[in-house]
């Protein structure tokens, strides 16, 4: 498997572990029964991270196929 290729898929994991981290944190500070400002805005934090993973997924050089 070569760099390009290796680099791609971890790229893609890291947005999707971060968007579900980032997700899943800011779900459960909005349902609790205690709202906390820095939980929520450290999660939306992590989903920006992810965000930055995706961009840059996107941003990848495509293949030429002519």
């Amino acid at each position: 498997m070569s760099k390009k290729y290796t680099s791609t898929i971890l790229l893609f994991a890291v947005f999707i572990g971060f968007f579900i981290w980032g997700g899943s944190m800011l779900y459960s500070s909005v349902t609790a029964s205690v709202k906390d400002g820095e939980s929520i805005v450290y999660a939306v934090m992590i989903l920006g991270c992810s965000l930055v993973a995706l961009v840059a997924i996107l941003m990848l050089p495509k293949k030429r196929n002519s």
